[in-house]
């Protein structure tokens, strides 16, 4: 009896080689957690999110494909990444064709999350397929690798995708879609390292025999496939920390006004901000804005609205106060879209 606990690099590879067929029971399974899927984000549900991801099967070619690359099997590459492309066409198409015939139209905030990617989204794929590499790995039955699909989140980017198709909102398409590749891509860079230190020298994997042009090849090919999610997730780090300094600026500035609103506006650099309480001179307003420099933020243009309580109208009144009603219900509704004491991000 082998008293190993994990499968060797060979094992593995014939494990997963043997599951990367889709039959009719797993397209089912597949069509069943996609449309669960949908309903989550349609109704704004996090708990049957939850339920869909347990069940979907959308890791197993992401690995394959990572394993692939770390032990330069092509066959195991061009199976896993054809799994892959078929699973994601499958759950495109239900995708499109359950928000096409669903009432509920608007997008809810389980949803909007899914087309801001942002750097946490990066850190979680990390931890993720480190998680991944590890429990795929153990040859007794574990709940890891279910785990793992829960926190990466693989498919609600997807029917977002669809979602976005549906309506035509070409953001939602590009977003979601940059979110489901930064995944896939630093699950499998994990995975890609991760069987680099787990494998063990075996006779049937020589690695010696193989052309260093085709290592060359597969590693360059790895590199450009994970290189933008790099850059992108700079750039995110940017975004994200500018806009916690806006944040925390709006948060320190006024402290005895309620905020309405914070909205900055990306392309003419502009943070617009609505207030409510004691009118704010002139002489405090520039005090306020000299303070920028403090939180980094030189070249921001602010903008305050002031709104008295005393000095409008009614309507307007409590059309301020139903905003602000509505930000704070949000708030409560989601934990992935920023809206949580953040700005919101217009881009004109």
């Amino acid at each position: 009896m082998d008293a190993r606990p994990f499968y060797s690099t060979l094992e593995f590879r014939d494990k997963i080689l043997s599951d990367t067929k889709l039959e009719k029971r797993d397209l089912v399974i597949l069509m069943c957690a996609i449309f669960i899927a949908c309903i989550g984000l349609n109704l704004n549900n996090s708990v049957v999110l939850i339920g869909a991801m347990l069940i979907s099967p959308l890791m197993l070619p992401i690995v394959g494909m990572g394993l692939g690359f770390s032990i330069y099997d092509f066959h195991l590459i061009k199976k896993s990444f054809r799994l892959l492309t078929t699973e994601i066409g499958i759950s495109l198409l239900v995708s499109i064709v359950y928000f096409y015939l669903s009432p509920i139209s608007l997008a809810s905030a389980e949803l909007i999350a899914r087309t801001s990617p942002n750097i946490w989204d990066v850190m979680i794929a990390i931890a993720g397929g480190i998680a991944g590499v590890i429990g795929s790995r153990k040859k007794e039955a574990n709940n890891i690798v279910p785990g793992v699909a829960i926190a990466t989140a693989l498919m609600p980017p997807i029917c977002t995708v669809g979602y976005g198709i549906v309506y035509g909102n070409l953001q939602y398409i590009i977003g979601a879609s940059y979110l489901f590749l930064l995944n896939a891509a630093f699950i499998m860079l994990v995975t890609f390292i991760g069987s680099h230190l787990m494998r063990h020298k075996n006779a049937s994997i020589d690695l010696s025999q193989i052309s260093s042009r085709m290592k060359i090849g597969f590693v360059s090919l790895f590199v450009l496939l994970t290189i933008p999610s790099i850059f992108s997730a700079g750039s995110l780090v940017l975004d994200y920390t500018q806009r916690e300094a806006m944040s925390q600026f709006v948060t320190d500035q006024f402290p005895t006004h309620t905020v309405l609103s914070k909205i900055y506006h990306k392309k003419t650099n502009l943070l617009e901000v609505t207030i409510m309480g004691e009118e704010l001179s002139q002489e405090e307003i520039e005090e306020i804005t000299s303070n920028q420099k403090d939180f980094g933020l030189e070249s921001l243009q602010v903008k305050i609205n002031q709104v008295a309580a005393s000095g409008v109208d009614d309507q307007k009144f409590y059309q301020y106060i139903e905003q602000y009603i509505d930000s704070k219900l949000m708030q409560n509704n989601t934990n992935n879209e920023q809206i949580q004491d953040e700005v919101e991000v217009v881009k004109d």
